[in-house]
């Protein structure tokens, strides 16, 4: 990513917080972060203070968790959106584990649809560039590296290598090469059986 300044920063963390859910609300359940305003900064309960490079409190909207986490992709930076945390905690929803084509615009679709239909809208204005896209998912899940687009019902764990030529690689993952906007969604759609 880069800062205002344009330096190349090399990992940036955010912090996203969800609303309580309704069953959270009825059994009486607070939230134990206050955010600090103007600051990237939370604190939990009344003395353990934290900053990250973004804080994104139960208010904040889907496009402004997006427009910061992929700002520097089409400007030829890596850009990998990590999601952790515990269950329940909102990964799926950030991410756009729900997905279906259906709510196309809708602002509660997570970072995944938008990153496609980001990509897809530059390479339809792309006159002088060519575009190869791939598509891979992958989960990590209880140490273990998993293909989301593995028709296998056993998905093996895959590892991580080092190829001297393409750098650090997680071999074994399926790709799937496509260059129209509507391939994609079938692959949404398996990402999200998948994750369930």
């Amino acid at each position: 990513l880069e800062d205002e300044d344009a330096k190349v920063i090399p990992v940036r963390v955010a912090l996203r917080s969800r609303p309580l859910v309704p069953k959270e609300i009825n059994e009486g359940c607070q939230c134990c972060l206050t955010f600090v305003p103007g600051e990237p900064q939370v604190i939990v309960g009344t003395e353990k203070a934290f900053t990250y490079d973004y804080v994104f409190d139960p208010t904040v909207e889907q496009e402004e968790v997006f427009k910061t986490a992929v700002s520097s992709l089409l400007s030829g930076y890596h850009a990998t959106v990590l999601a952790y945390g515990q269950t329940g905690s909102g990964k799926t929803y950030s991410m756009g584990g729900t997905y279906t084509a259906a709510q196309e615009g809708d602002p509660s679709v997570g970072v995944i649809p938008r990153v496609i239909r980001k990509i897809f809208e530059e390479k339809e204005n792309a006159t002088e560039c060519e575009f190869c896209l791939a598509v891979s998912y992958l989960e990590i899940y209880n140490e273990e590296i998993l293909d989301l687009l593995s028709t296998s019902k056993d998905k093996p764990a895959l590892s991580i290598r080092e190829d001297p030529k393409d750098g650090i690689k997680v071999s074994g993952v399926a790709s799937s090469f496509t260059i129209v906007r509507v391939l994609v969604w079938p692959y949404m759609k398996l990402f999200c059986r998948s994750w369930a």
